[in-house]
């Protein structure tokens, strides 16, 4: 490199074509005074930073570029040459800076096509230097721009595909230098308007590029710093108006998006199409745009308010339109994604609104979280733009049903759950579309929810579909009709379903089911006018009424005269239990059972092997030879669950037989047991109930439980096989020899000594009875709940913690949300559950930690739900509450831990105490389940 001050030849041009294009400017040379370029620029210091290749209109008199003087001494680039050509360095145009042109250190000087004369300078205030007509004009798809000293090029540059209206300039956020410049990927379009049609920065530091492949800069009180960038789930879709009504549509759509953290909304970028990230326009500004945590945004394509139909704010335009359907949005940052939202089609003057309870980027993917709103704003439309949204009315995810505040799990009926008892075909009083119905009656507590229903045997002609958990209990009578309204139905009573096909009036069949399996068919021949066919009230299983001769036409009047009891039980059809069973071929009278003869003497409510809908039974002791034709079970002998069939073969057990009734018959799936007499659809609840065994509305034995063991049954002590002494559930403990698959008890056969004879209080400690240790106040604390695990879904891995600050007994242990009627209780005899002072035990929907999420051992199991968005939750014993606390929210995989200063029934009522816990356990959710949690 020539030193600073060596004189360059008067010729100096670096090759032969250019000296031969340019003689006639180097015979110019010898009018220049002495000490042109004398300076001896050295190559780099002036770096061509600005391009305006593409004015805006004509570019004639209108194209300029900007150089930067990156050394520390002031230059007179009098004698300096500039050449303009194309991109590969051929057909130059040639200028020869005749007149003095200055050049601070560190400052910027900009030159255009003008005559260098003060006036004409003057019209075009930020231009240094005219070159007149000597470059010829800038190619608008690219080119190459020179700035050469004697025979050094002291920068040289490429340009392409400039902006219609915007300069090309190199990038803002670092200290221009002529190697820097090379790099096509530091310079951009300005964005800064100079004037009515042009963006640039001439004579001026230049606007940031964005995605030069470093950290993105911007200038935040004079200093240039990293902007703060968005990271997944910073920034969320929240609003969107695609279909304006009150505006000019393309004036009046927006977009609005929620900030969950801190950053610089520089480089944020709003599009439509997630393959095309590109086209993009990212926010530009050199200044720092810092958004703070919380904030609504509003993207509009029209910031005036007389033309965006009122919005309230805008903060940022919106560089492209909407779709009314099949739309996206996209929001990304340096070619990464941060939320795509997108719609089949948009309300007519109504934002697309999101739930305020489901906002982060995977929920706001669900339509079901996307509600049209319903607040007016502005001229008209409906909206929040940059105010809180809406809450949604929320259909519930598939398989699943509102059951007050709360989603949970459709309870889908199994075979045996429901029966069809009555049908009206044919009604007189009004119109058949208008009057037919049929009646289901409930053999367990089940959802209607997602019912099949038709006249051929799986095939849905209507489904049940409704929001709300349509339950029914074990006993109900389920009306479904045609019409829902009283006024046109015939004055039915309430209509808890509708189906819209055709019941015939003869040869014909109705067929209830799921998508899995059948759950009633029936066929009738022929059906009376304005009667409905009824089925014998003895009869309520899908076996027993596939009978034509157990059923017959109502008598009882109903609303306008027609005859049936919708919804109602059934009378006696009169003739069908005849009190004969056959006995190898003869006829003879029933054996029937008196009291005493049948013992409830062991039951299975909860089976792990297998659900408990297969897997759930109970073992009746027959202490005398009786038939069991017409037994009756379940939970009220006023309106009994199941009935065994009255008539037919003779169902004769010997005195000292055990008997299986379960679920489900076959072993294969029932978990092993061993043969069934009879089959029932109602469940035997985990937490808790009443089972009577009884014939003709009379109950024979009656037994009730507070609580159950997983995958074990309850067994009673040999001891204590009779009616009166089953009625104490000391009497009962857990079974521990496997049966058939693996659970716990003895089916069919004589279960172990439980101590029996222990009066209440009392508990085997070591198969020795003892009094209970009973907690008093103080003794137990809740100091740990997950109401919304995240690696499991809530019905297997919601849990509580219970810490034990003495030495007690949990037998009898009560929890829920009420202690004057509590949700689950451990049981009150058998084994001492017994825990140590300082002992932390858990409670849990499900005790399997291969299901619950990896949990340690669990002592009690709970149907009932902890409410993600708040609730209480209480221990006690006998009614009474010994520690409740309350929570209003929950975090998502995370549970709320009680600090480990705060462990006492006082300290735990304020929920400032709890906070979200932070270690993993298990399978990945956050808790200290069993262990002491961090300090809050």
């Amino acid at each position: 490199m020539p030193s600073r001050g060596a004189l360059p030849s008067p010729c100096w041009l670096t090759s032969a074509s250019l000296f031969l294009l340019f003689c006639s400017a180097c015979g110019h040379d010898s009018v220049l005074p002495p000490g042109a370029c004398e300076q001896g620029l050295l190559p780099g210091d002036l770096v061509i930073t600005e391009i305006m290749a593409n004015p805006a209109g004509a570019d004639d008199g209108r194209e300029w570029f900007e150089l930067y003087n990156a050394s520390e001494t002031e230059f007179d680039l009098r004698g300096v040459a500039l050449l303009l050509g194309q991109e590969d360095g051929t057909d130059n145009e040639f200028h020869r800076v005749l007149q003095s042109w200055t050049i601070p250190a560190g400052g910027y000087t900009v030159a255009g096509p003008v005559l260098n004369e003060d006036d004409v300078l003057a019209v075009v205030p930020y231009l240094d230097y005219g070159y007149d007509s000597d470059l010829g004009s800038m190619s608008n798809a690219s080119g190459r721009l020179e700035v050469a000293c004697g025979d050094r090029t002291i920068d040289a540059t490429i340009y392409t595909e400039p902006g219609d209206g915007a300069s090309r300039s190199f990038t803002g956020d670092r200290t221009p230098d002529a190697t820097s410049n090379d790099d096509l990927s530091q310079w951009c379009d300005a964005t800064t308007e100079f004037d009515m049609e042009s963006r640039g920065t001439p004579g001026e530091p230049n606007d940031i590029c964005i995605g030069t492949g470093g950290p993105l800069s911007c200038i935040d009180g004079g200093t240039v710093r990293e902007a703060r960038a968005p990271a997944l789930g910073d920034v969320v879709i929240t609003e969107m108006l695609a279909n304006p009504e009150a505006s000019e549509e393309t004036d009046g759509e927006w977009v609005e998006l929620y900030v969950g953290a801190d950053i610089d909304l520089n480089g944020l970028a709003l599009g439509t199409d997630p393959d095309e990230l590109e086209e993009s326009e990212p926010v530009a500004s050199n200044d720092c745009i810092p958004v703070a945590a919380g904030t609504r945004l509003v993207f509009a394509r029209e910031i005036d308010p007389m033309l965006n139909g009122g919005l309230p704010t805008v903060d940022q335009p919106l560089g492209f339109s909407l779709r009314n359907s099949d739309g996206q949005v996209v929001v990304s940052y340096a070619g990464a994604i941060l939320d795509i939202i997108s719609y089949e089609s948009a309300p007519a003057g109504a934002s697309l609104n999101l739930d305020p309870d489901h906002r982060d980027p995977q929920d706001n993917d669900d339509p079901r979280y996307l509600c049209p709103s319903t607040l007016p704003y502005g001229a008209g439309d409906l909206g929040s733009p940059g105010a809180a949204n809406e809450e949604c009315a929320i259909p519930p995810p598939p398989g699943q049903c509102l059951d007050g505040d709360a989603f949970r799990e459709v309870v889908a009926p199994q075979p045996g759950d429901l029966v069809i008892t009555e049908l009206m075909p044919n009604p007189d009083a009004v119109g058949d579309s208008e009057g037919e119905w049929f009646e289901l009656r409930a053999n367990a507590a089940v959802d209607l929810n997602g019912l099949w229903l038709g006249t051929e045997e799986g095939e849905a002609r209507s489904t049940v579909e409704v929001e709300d958990c349509l339950s029914v209990s074990a006993g109900d009578h389920v009306l479904l009709a045609r019409e829902p309204d009283p006024n046109i139905n015939g004055n039915l009573p309430a209509v808890d379903a509708t189906f819209d096909f055709a019941l015939s009036n003869s040869s014909a069949s109705l067929w209830v089911g799921t998508e899995d399996s059948t759950l009633d068919l029936v066929m009738w021949s022929s059906s009376g006018t304005g009667a409905a066919r009824s089925l014998d009230p003895a009869q309520s299983d899908p076996r027993a009424n596939d009978d034509e001769g157990r059923w017959c036409d109502a008598v009882d009047e109903y609303g306008d005269g027609d005859l049936g009891t919708p919804g109602e039980p059934n009378p006696s059809c009169g003739g069908v239990s005849t009190g004969t069973c056959n006995d190898g071929g003869n006829e003879r009278d029933l054996i029937r059972p008196m009291a005493g003869d049948l013992v409830i003497t062991e039951l299975m409510p909860n089976p792990d092997v297998v659900t408990d809908a297969n897997g759930e039974w109970f073992e009746v002791l027959v202490t005398a030879e009786v038939d069991l034709n017409g037994l009756e079970f379940g939970d009220d002998p006023t309106n009994p669950d199941a009935t065994l069939p009255p008539g037919g073969d003779c169902i004769t057990v010997s005195a000292g037989q055990r008997v299986i009734l379960a679920r489900n018959a076959d072993p294969t799936q029932n978990g092993g047991l061993p043969a069934v007499v009879g089959t029932f659809g109602f469940g035997l609840t985990n937490g808790g109930g009443t089972l009577f065994v009884g014939y003709g509305g009379e109950a024979l034995d009656t037994i009730t439980w507070s609580g159950s063991p997983t995958g074990a049954s309850i067994t009673l002590d040999p001891a204590a096989e009779n009616p009166t002494d089953n009625d104490n559930a000391a009497n009962f403990c857990t079974a521990t020899e496997p049966y058939g698959a693996g659970d716990l008890g003895s089916p069919g056969t004589v279960g172990p000594a439980c101590g029996g004879g222990m009066s209440d209080g009392m508990c085997l400690d070591a198969g020795v009875p003892r009094a209970v240790l009973v907690p008093t106040l103080g003794d137990l604390v809740i100091t740990e709940l997950m109401p919304n695990p995240d690696a499991v879904s809530d019905q297997n891995g919601e849990w509580f913690e219970v810490l034990a600050t003495a030495n007690v007994d949990l037998n009898g242990l009560e929890y829920g949300d009420d202690p004057t009627n509590p949700d689950a209780t451990l049981p009150a005899g058998g084994d001492c559950i017994t825990v140590s002072a300082g002992q932390r035990v858990i409670m849990a929907r499900n005790a399997d930690p291969t299901q619950n999420g990896g949990l340690p051992p669990v002592v009690g199991t709970f149907s009932f739900g902890l409410t993600n968005g708040g609730g209480t939750l209480f221990v006690g014993i006998g009614g009474a509450a010994l520690d409740t606390i309350t929570w209003s929210d929950s975090p998502t995989g995370a549970s709320w831990s009680l600090d480990s200063g705060s462990e006492n029934p006082a300290l735990n009522d304020d929920e400032g105490n709890f906070c979200a816990a932070t270690e993993p356990y298990g399978d990945g959710d956050l808790g200290t389940p069993a262990a002491v949690g961090p300090a809050c």
